[in-house]
């Protein structure tokens, strides 16, 4: 019987070069399984909310969507004036939130 000598200093690729995996529940993962039925999550009460995720959940995507289209129209509007920045200033009225917009001064003008 002969020693099979086994060559040394090869990179991985080229120790399974032409090796086919066969797939086995061992090999393969709940996402790669066609018919896999999600769980549902178990809420992870172990994660710490911040203050600022707390902040951002009022601000939902849909309402960003809103918020911003506004805003763009606003900003279109002072640039067909001709002023080119603007500055947003957020403010609690009563129980309301008010965005107010106006022409953001230069540096060099507030001297």
């Amino acid at each position: 019987m002969a020693k099979h000598k086994i060559p040394k200093n090869r990179s991985i690729e080229d120790m399974f070069q032409g090796v086919e995996e066969e797939a086995t529940f061992e090999t393969t993962g709940w996402e790669d399984d066609e018919v896999s039925v999600r769980r549902p999550q178990a809420k992870k009460s172990a994660k710490k909310q911040t203050a600022s995720d707390f902040r951002r959940q009022f601000f939902t995507d849909d309402l960003q969507e809103k918020v911003g289209s506004i805003l763009l129209d606003i900003k279109m509007a002072y640039f067909k004036d001709g002023v080119g920045d603007i500055s947003l200033e957020v403010v609690k009225d009563g129980r309301n939130v008010v965005i107010k917009t106006a022409p953001k001064t230069s540096k060099k003008l507030r001297k």
